[in-house]
C-alpha cells in the first residue's frame, strides 16, 4: 500500500480526463472528417472515453483509502505500545521512538518520519500536526491532538493512552458494524442495477423483438404498421445509454453510502459502466 498525495491525485485526474477527452476529439474528427469505419458506433466510443477517464481515478482512490484505512486500523495499538513504552517511566518522545520501531504496515514509515524529525530537532507539536496533514483522517488528526496535550500536561501517560486506546478500539468497532450493516445497501445498488440490465434483456429479446418482426411481415404483404416509427436499434440504443446512467450514477450512490464518500463509489462506477458495456456490446 502507498500513499497518494493531494498533488498526485489532481495530476492522475488531469491525465485521465485529458485521455477522455483526446478520445472525444478523435471520434469527432473522425464523425465529421476523416470518417473511417470503426469497429464501435459513435456512443460506444463515448462510453468507452468515460470508462478511461475513470479507471485511474478510480484506482488511485481505492489505493489511496486502502492506505489510510490500514493506518486507522494500526493507531489504536500503536497507542497501546506507547502506553507499554510510558509504564517504563521513559518521555513521550521516546516512548515514541520505541513504538515507532515496532510493525504497524504503512503506519510505522509515518511514524519514523516524526522520529526523524524530532531527532534533527524539530518540534513534537508540529511533528504531530505535519502527521495530522499527511494521513487527513479523522482518527489521525484526533490522534495528534490528543497526543499534543498529553505531551503539555506531561506526568503518567501511561494510564491515559490506555484510556484512549480503548476508546478508539470501541469507536473503530462501532464504525466497522456500521459500514458493514452499510453493504446490504451496496448490495441493493449492484442487484438493482442487474435486475435493470436483465429487464432490457428480456424485452429486448421478446417484446421489441417480436414487434420489430411483426413490422417486417407486414411491410412485405403491404400493410401499414400503426407503429412504424419504432426501430429496435434506437430502443436498444436508448436502453444502452439508460444501463451506462445508471451503472454511473448508483456505483456513486453506492460509495457514499457504504465509504460516506462519492469518490469512494468511483470503483463501484467504473465495474457497473463496464458491465453494461459488455452486456450489450457481446449479448444484446
Amino acid at each position: 500500500m502507498m500513499r497518494v498525495s493531494k498533488r498526485d491525485k489532481k495530476l492522475v485526474i488531469i491525465i485521465a480526463v485529458a485521455l477522455g477527452l483526446t478520445q472525444l476529439i478523435t471520434l469527432i474528427m473522425n464523425e465529421f472528417m476523416i470518417k473511417a469505419d470503426l469497429i464501435f458506433k459513435t456512443d460506444q466510443l463515448v462510453f468507452l472515453a468515460l470508462i478511461i477517464a475513470l479507471f485511474p481515478p478510480a484506482i488511485i482512490n481505492y489505493v489511496d483509502m486502502r492506505w489510510r484505512l490500514s493506518i486507522d486500523k494500526n493507531i489504536p495499538e500503536f497507542l497501546r505500545e506507547l502506553s507499554e513504552a510510558g509504564r517504563t517511566g521513559v518521555t513521550l518522545t521516546r516512548a515514541l521512538d520505541l513504538a515507532s520501531k515496532r510493525r504497524y504496515g504503512p503506519l510505522s514509515s509515518e511514524l519514523e518520519r516524526i522520529v526523524t524529525k524530532l531527532s534533527w530537532g524539530g518540534n513534537f507539536e508540529d511533528s504531530l500536526k505535519k502527521f495530522a496533514e499527511r494521513i487527513e483522517t479523522k482518527l489521525a488528526k484526533r490522534t495528534s491532538i490528543l497526543l499534543t496535550e498529553i505531551n503539555r500536561s506531561g506526568g503518567d501517560i501511561k494510564d491515559v493512552l490506555d484510556t484512549i486506546s480503548r476508546h478508539i478500539r470501541e469507536l473503530q468497532s462501532i464504525e466497522d458494524e456500521r459500514r458493514s450493516q452499510l453493504q446490504t445497501y451496496v448490495g441493493i445498488v449492484y442487484i438493482a442495477f442487474f435486475i435493470f440490465i436483465f429487464i432490457d434483456y428480456i424485452l429486448l429479446q421478446t417484446f421489441f423483438a417480436k414487434i420489430e418482426a411483426l413490422k417486417e411481415s407486414l411491410s412485405d404483404v403491404g400493410g401499414l404498421f400503426l407503429m412504424k416509427e419504432l426501430s429496435y436499434e434506437s430502443i436498444k440504443t436508448i436502453m444502452f445509454h439508460m444501463s451506462i446512467m445508471q451503472g454511473l450514477f448508483g456505483g456513486l450512490i453506492a460509495g457514499k453510502m457504504g465509504e460516506g464518500a462519492l469518490g469512494a463509489g468511483l470503483k463501484h462506477s467504473l465495474i457497473l459502466i463496464t458491465i453494461a458495456f459488455l452486456m450489450f456490446y457481446f449479448i444484446m
